[in-house]
């Protein structure tokens, strides 16, 4: 899957159909881009779990925002929701990619029990492994129903949009931090990024900008809701509202200026010379637990990556209206570890460098503290949206570029993606 881009009069709507909300973003294709629109609409919390409502919603709601906020074009680059997106590694013997193809489409049909015919399928390199004593290829797979992909299409030509490329959103979500990893030196940083969202988290790895582990974590936001909606009898609604007065909220983001400023002075997080130099500490399951120290930036010293912020330090709260969460904040904690597990035992040799978190949920800060506590990796809050100008009297419905938007990065990586329909 190749990377393109398009002039700045053609720039496609990116589109983004989040589990609680609709993001819309369209820029220019200028070096330095700016908005040209921006929208957000919530999706009703009676809608979010039923599948037959969700794209009689979109489709009602998608067109008045993209009138009032001047929207230009009718091409239209998406991603599917990780909820409706099947997310396998697999180890496949070496072969060409009409073989492999058919390999993997088989390999589907016996764990998903539907046709091949049936789903369309990505995939992604990752490295050569042995087994058995064979050479083999291990790979990301991404699988979506081909219905559940015609009915997003079909639901936006009605109305009257032209889809030009459809992605994934861990794809989206890594290619929203390409700008990081623009150097020929920066395949040796490994990032962890962490997306937590509503219905939940999607967790992806990258070797520069070279994705090589992708999961689906089901729980997010929502599972505390209900947890604490059911110890105090009370609705979901109320329950996110005792959630969020646990407060711990990112702070101001910088200027488009100063972040692209920081972004051109190299402020990014160095690899260490040799990956042997990081010391560990065995666990009881044998996995490493030691702190994995941030390098001085390469150039300037500067500390933090652009348009990323350090998550504070503190001591992250295990309950909301005295209603005990650590069984939904040990979940994330222990299945993000077993995806450092799986990386290690590809990569034995590489430490990760540093974690990113985004997600509309990340910006309830002390859960992200609660997993830099349990990982103990360095961690940043990203805003990919800090990067953009906005021009002077910019509409952007329920939007305050104002505040941290750690919830845009798969917008913002969809307006980079290739249109590859």
């Amino acid at each position: 899957m190749g990377f393109s881009m398009f002039s700045s009069n053609s720039m496609p709507i990116a589109i983004d159909f989040g589990s609680s909300s609709i993001k819309l973003l369209q820029i220019t294709g200028d070096t330095a881009p700016s908005i040209v629109a921006a929208a957000e609409v919530e999706v009703p919390e009676s809608v979010r779990l039923d599948p037959d409502a969700l794209l009689p919603f979109y489709a009602k709601a998608l067109p008045g925002v993209l009138g009032q906020c001047k929207f230009k074009g009718k091409r239209v680059v998406m991603a599917v929701p990780s909820t409706q997106t099947f997310i396998q590694h697999m180890q496949m013997p070496n072969a060409d990619d009409q073989s492999r193809d058919g390999l993997i489409k088989a390999q589907l049909q016996s764990q998903m029990g539907c046709s091949p015919d049936s789903i369309v399928v990505r995939s992604v390199d990752v490295t050569d492994v042995h087994r058995d004593g064979q050479a083999r290829s291990e790979i990301i797979c991404f699988a979506i129903a081909r219905d559940t992909v015609m009915r997003y299409v079909n639901m936006l030509k009605r109305c009257k949009l032209n889809v030009v490329g459809i992605h994934t959103e861990a794809m989206a979500m890594v290619r929203a931090f390409d700008h990081l990893n623009r150097r020929a030196t920066d395949h040796e940083i490994s990032t962890l990024y962490v997306d937590i969202g509503w219905a939940g988290t999607h967790v992806a790895i990258g070797h520069g900008k070279k994705m090589v582990f992708a999961r689906h974590i089901q729980i997010g936001g929502r599972h505390f809701d209900e947890n604490i909606a059911r110890v105090l009898r009370c609705d979901t609604v109320t329950a996110r509202s005792h959630r969020l007065s646990l407060g711990g909220k990112a702070g101001k983001p910088p200027s488009a200026a100063v972040a692209r400023a920081r972004d051109a002075s190299g402020a990014i997080l160095a690899v260490a010379a040799n990956a042997h130099a990081h010391a560990h500490a065995a666990g009881e399951d044998g996995s490493p637990t030691a702190t994995v120290e941030t390098a001085d930036d390469r150039r300037t010293g500067d500390g933090p990556v652009a348009n990323c912020r350090e998550v504070p330090e503190g001591t992250p709260p295990t309950t909301a209206a005295n209603v005990d969460i650590t069984e939904q904040l040990d979940t994330i904690s222990d299945e993000l570890s077993m995806c450092l597990r799986y990386h290690q035992g590809l990569f034995p040799n590489r430490d990760i460098n540093r974690s990113i978190f985004v997600g509309g949920e990340s910006r309830q800060v002390w859960l992200c503290q609660h997993v830099v506590k349990a990982l103990r990796l360095p961690a940043q809050l990203g805003d990919p949206m800090s990067r953009l100008a906005r021009p002077n009297k910019l509409a952007t419905p329920n939007l305050d570029l104002n505040e941290p938007q750690p919830g845009w990065a798969v917008a913002y990586g969809l307006c980079f993606a290739p249109a590859d329909l």
